[in-house]
């Protein structure tokens, strides 16, 4: 008996299965290897990528409650760079699609990153994370604003050919506003 086909179509990639890693919990999916097998996986989705390396927020970042875990990691990456040089070889072994999850405090700085993202052909897609502060708009996040939210993929859009997702902000009234500008 064959296996069944779980094989699904995102973005106009073709996925072996619909089992993608969440950015925000996987790091560079080195760190899992000897839990999973990440040939088997349909995607990996790394951890947000900024311009420049970032600390993250200072200990302590992670709290276990009765009910589950809380925890405020800040973001912390190895920046843009260090991520083509030392994580990306490792990845591109793999022969798994990886999406890059990237961050920015600018529109610019989506864009840059994005720019710097297109032409690797290791990175099979970007994942736009617009729950991060926008800092030039006073502490407003990008995930909040629907204008912004268009704003940002646009200039992400306009410097990569590769398909782009968009990771939502879940702490707003109505998603689907978000969404519909996401999606143009």
């Amino acid at each position: 008996m064959n296996p069944p086909d779980l094989s699904v179509d995102i973005g106009g990639i073709r996925l072996k299965n619909p089992v993608l890693t969440a950015s925000g919990t996987f790091g560079y999916a080195r760190e899992f290897e000897t839990y999973v097998d990440l040939k088997r996986l349909g995607a990996i989705i790394v951890k947000g990528l900024s311009l420049l390396p970032s600390a993250g927020n200072p200990s302590p970042r992670i709290v276990e409650t009765p009910c589950g875990m809380l925890n405020a990691i800040g973001l912390e990456n190895v920046g843009v760079e260090s991520f083509i040089a030392d994580k990306l070889p490792f990845l591109e072994r793999l022969k798994t699609p990886v999406f890059v999850n990237i961050y920015g405090t600018s529109l610019e700085a989506y864009a840059e990153l994005a720019g710097r993202l297109d032409g690797i052909e290791a990175v099979t897609g970007i994942e736009i994370n617009i729950s991060c502060p926008n800092v030039k708009a006073g502490g407003v996040a990008f995930g909040v604003d629907p204008k912004m939210t268009a704003a940002v993929v646009r200039g992400v859009r306009e410097r990569t050919r590769k398909p782009v997702m968009v990771k939502l902000s879940p702490n707003v009234t109505d998603i689907t506003e978000i969404a519909l500008r996401a999606e143009g």
